[in-house]
């Protein structure tokens, strides 16, 4: 009985001491890589910056063919929104009934 409760002692120490040296190692792996992961972020930005004008084009191209549409949607729906404005100007031009007043 004691033989095995001293055998999975010995067991619990050996994976404590096996994790403790994994995660030393993998700390001083990690500052080894850590300036090529800074150069790797380097490069990114910078591709980012040099894809940013492509990005202003699209958009800008985009934005003109889409406003377009909108453009050919609004021509048909013109006369009604006028028609609308105008009836609206019209009741916001009126004098107020006499009785509405608040006393």
């Amino acid at each position: 009985m004691f033989t095995l409760l001293a055998l999975a002692f010995t067991a619990f120490v050996v994976l404590a001491v096996l994790g403790l040296a994994a995660s030393l190692a993998a700390m001083i792996w990690w500052a080894v890589l850590l300036p090529f992961r800074l150069l790797g972020f380097v490069f990114k930005l910078l591709a980012g910056v040099l894809a940013l004008p492509f990005l202003v084009l699209f958009a800008v191209i985009g934005a003109v063919i889409f406003g377009s549409g909108l453009v050919i949607f609004f021509i048909p729906f013109l006369p009604f929104a006028l028609l609308v404005a105008g009836i609206w100007w019209l009741m916001r031009s009126r004098s107020p009934v006499a009785g509405s007043r608040a006393h």
